[in-house]
């Protein structure tokens, strides 16, 4: 899989994927802060003139499955669509779009946000690429026990690379067991989730709206797969409980070697989300 960072924001986070094997990562920025495979572009004073002035960029190699990672916070953003026209051709594009902490940005920030997280939901609606994550920096805050201002970025950066490692994986891995079915043609705007196994609460990267289907992954070891009778009786418990009139939820398990039970989430829409804009 291909990993595209653009901005500081995508290019921290995908530079985490270099660290294992099955991805390869290009990071598109105006400065390099040491970053695995970088891409220079050239400095623009505005939104608009990234994408007026954009010059397609040597993606050598970039072929198949591609993540593009990007806050569309930064002027640099003003690049993404003519970087998705670049890559139309490939047929599996997924963006994981960053959403900032209005709180920690200035006015001009948030507007560019808005408009660029405005458009590029009506592209994945549209169908000009395959699926678009969510994910909003606060909501990452309340899943970290402690954060310390020094480690801020650093820690939640983890967590977003870690977590969507882990979608991808399941989304590629045989499940144990499985009552996934066919996601909603329509439902391209997403987020992520994980939930404590013990207490089965979840945390969601970003509030959805009006969502579609919801799928949970569990990532079991043997000694709760083995040892637990009423393992199958509490996931479907869980899981019906998340269920709606207008909600669909499923799950899958999936046997794991690591000590600790790992529970993930996936939630999908078909609305455009929406902000209010005082």
């Amino acid at each position: 899989m291909n990993i595209v960072g653009i901005g500081e924001a995508g290019c921290k986070i995908a530079n985490l994927f270099c660290s294992l094997p099955q991805y390869k990562v290009f990071c598109i920025d105006t400065e390099d802060d040491g970053y695995k495979n970088f891409i220079k572009v050239k400095e623009q004073p505005s939104h608009e003139e990234y994408e007026k002035n954009y010059k397609n960029v040597k993606l050598k190699g970039c072929k198949g499955e591609i993540t593009v990672i990007l806050s569309g916070s930064g002027k640099i953003s003003g690049l993404v669509l003519r970087l998705l026209d670049q890559i139309k051709e490939e047929k599996d594009v997924t963006i994981l779009y960053i959403k900032p902490d209005p709180d920690s940005v200035g006015n001009a920030a948030i507007m560019r946000d808005r408009l660029t997280f405005g458009v590029l939901q009506q592209y994945a609606r549209s169908n000009l690429f395959d699926r678009m994550f969510v994910v909003d920096n606060k909501n990452i805050e309340t899943i970290l026990e402690s954060i310390s201002i020094k480690d801020y970025w650093e820690d939640i950066n983890k967590i977003i690379f870690s977590t969507y490692n882990m979608f991808n994986v399941y989304e590629k891995t045989e499940p144990l067991l499985s009552t996934f079915s066919a996601l909603g043609l329509t439902s391209k705007i997403a987020t992520l989730g994980v939930i404590n196994y013990e207490t089965l609460n979840e945390k969601r990267f970003y509030d959805l709206e009006k969502t579609r289907f919801k799928r949970y992954y569990f990532g079991l070891n043997d000694e709760t797969i083995n040892k637990e009778k009423d393992l199958l009786q509490k996931v479907r418990s869980f899981v019906k409980e998340q269920s709606g009139e207008n909600t669909n939820a499923s799950f899958a398990i999936f046997p794991t070697e690591y000590a600790h039970n790992y529970v993930y989430s996936t939630h999908f829409a078909s609305m455009i989300q929406s902000e209010n804009i005082s």
